[in-house]
């Protein structure tokens, strides 16, 4: 009787166990996100930035958009010394390899979000989803949770 019973058991762990991976991403990299952050712009501003290191394991994938309710637009921006004044320049992508993170910081590569909305306080967290590619076209939409920081934090 007992053996029986367990038939079903086996029958159900060996189909699960052809099964492939349920959530293979799109791009067949997996990417990782940390320490994301925005800055929350001062009294009267409504043009925030903000950050994160941005990895990957697999093929390489390039950071292609970001968007947020917290804010009316993102955009990926790069920033440089030239001749002893800052640059920032809008980009349309930034690729993140193994090996080679994407850092996007306070006085570096970084995101500016324009009409961040002044009801979120520093403390607050918002959501941030990151759209990605890969070189055959595939996307991949990564959603992570970034800390709302001050000025001076």
């Amino acid at each position: 009787m007992l053996f029986r019973a367990l038939i079903p058991v086996a029958a159900a762990l060996m189909l699960a166990a052809c099964s492939g991976p349920a959530d293979k991403p799109a791009t067949g990299s997996v990417i990782e996100v940390k320490d994301a952050f925005v800055v929350k712009p001062a009294a009267g501003r409504d043009v925030a930035s903000g950050g994160m290191m941005v990895y990957v394991t697999g093929a390489p994938v390039d950071l292609i958009g970001v968007s947020t309710d917290a804010a009316d637009r993102v955009e990926l921006h790069t920033m440089s010394m030239e001749d002893g004044v800052m640059q920032m320049r809008q980009v349309d992508s930034f690729t993140v390899s193994e090996g080679e993170p994407v850092v996007l910081q306070r006085g570096g590569n970084h995101l500016m979000l324009f009409g961040f909305d002044s009801a979120i306080q520093e403390g607050d967290k918002v959501d941030l989803s990151l759209e990605f590619r890969d070189s055959d076209g595939a996307s991949q939409t990564v959603v992570t949770s970034a800390d709302v920081k001050g000025l001076g934090d």
